[in-house]
């Protein structure tokens, strides 16, 4: 699987349809056929139906926000029924203010997903639940400055006991300020952040399925000094993103310790009056969403253009590549073996048509394929799929 930001035809219909109401609804239903659908070298094909039910109630108090959302994903495989699964997505935020000065956000998000079937070997059955909880906190100096401060925890957890070495428990805490002015096309965040990662079952095989010499612990401590911004030039143009230095040092293994410039950053402009441009380009080492218990070294870029080709109809395109370096894994300084090193790439289309008023049908089509220096990895991927997806 590609980066979130460079995957988005690829995943089931659950992005939400913008709406302004205060309690809105949104409901999808998808049919996709994969070639390869466990995404191996030789790999069999298969049906899946995806469904979606989601709510979200937004509601100004005073100086207060709050934000609460809930979504359903069942998916149903047609072939291979082992692998139907029951997702979900929950979560909510509270904004507040305290007189001018103090101002805060509390955010927490629970979700259950199955584990894309490129992110581990052999095509298992993973189901991954993430807790995340973060409480931020900050002080009003100048009508422009705060001085801001965070503290967050990420609880992940895998039903594979071939997986467990990748449960998880991250805690982390920023210090830093943020410009904020009124009228002004920018807002940034200057942060110094850190980050501990625990793991509370030890790593006995490597990335590539091998008995590693010894058990590893793969606990470790990270310092980042970050960058956060969002730009808007005009009405209909955008950039926003984060750049910065990332140390992680292991407490084992100390051999495969990172730093370096880490960041992602999301573009978004018009070509023309009927072209909307959105690109992204990225550098990564977190894998919270991947079951992994050390870093993947995770480079990218992908562009996403939206042509509005009438009142009804449009089209989005993905044009995606990416490469990772499996750098982290213990089992490379361990055994000596070359480290793995894959490419991916990506291409689709979706056509749109709305049919009523928010109510919309669609069409994909896509390809995905990975080339790897273990060739076990490469796989290649066409599908289609058609829905339809509504918000109320």
């Amino acid at each position: 699987m590609l980066a979130p930001a460079v995957n988005a035809l690829a995943q089931p219909v659950s992005a939400p349809i913008p709406v302004e109401d205060v309690l809105s609804v949104d409901a999808a239903a998808s049919v996709e056929h994969h070639s390869n659908i466990f995404r191996v070298t030789d790999g069999a094909s298969d049906t899946v139906v995806r469904a979606l039910l989601g709510v979200r109630f937004e509601r100004d108090i005073s100086l207060q926000r709050i934000t609460a959302y809930a979504t359903v994903e069942p998916a149903k495989y047609l072939n291979f029924s082992s692998y139907d699964y029951f997702g979900y997505t929950a979560g909510g935020t509270w904004a507040w203010e305290v007189g001018r000065p103090l101002f805060g956000e509390v955010t927490a998000r629970f979700a259950r997903f199955q584990t894309p079937f490129d992110a581990i070997p052999g095509g298992q059955n993973n189901l991954q639940t993430l807790q995340f909880g973060r409480a931020l906190f900050g002080f009003r100096m100048t009508q422009n400055w705060s001085v801001i401060g965070a503290v967050d925890d990420a609880v992940g957890a895998n039903s594979l006991a071939s997986q467990a070495a990748s449960d998880f428990n991250r805690v982390g805490a920023e210090l830093g300020v943020r410009r904020v002015a009124a009228g002004s096309a920018t807002d940034v965040d200057f942060v110094w952040r850190h980050e501990n990662g625990n793991y509370p079952n030890q790593q006995v095989f490597d990335a590539n399925g091998n008995l590693l010499p010894a058990a590893v612990d793969n606990a470790y401590s990270q310092d980042a000094v970050l960058m956060r911004i969002t730009y808007r030039p005009t009405d209909t143009s955008r950039i926003s993103g984060n750049i910065g230095y990332t140390r992680r040092s292991y407490q084992n293994v100390s051999q495969r310790d990172f730093s370096g410039v880490t960041g992602g950053m999301d573009f978004e402009w018009p070509l023309s009056g009927a072209v909307t441009m959105r690109a992204a380009i990225f550098r990564t080492i977190d894998s919270a969403t991947l079951p992994t218990a050390n870093y993947i070294d995770a480079m990218g870029i992908a562009f996403r253009p939206t042509w509005q080709i009438g009142a009804r109809t449009s089209i989005d395109a993905v044009l995606a590549v990416a490469a990772r370096s499996y750098k982290g894994d213990p089992g490379f300084v361990l055994d000596g073996t070359p480290v793995r090193k894959d490419n991916l790439n990506e291409v689709g289309l979706r056509l749109n048509y709305e049919v009523a008023r928010r109510v919309f049908v669609f069409a994909d089509a896509a390809r995905i394929d990975r080339t790897s220096n273990y060739v076990q990895y490469a796989f290649t991927d066409n599908w289609f799929g058609i829905g339809v997806r509504a918000a109320f």
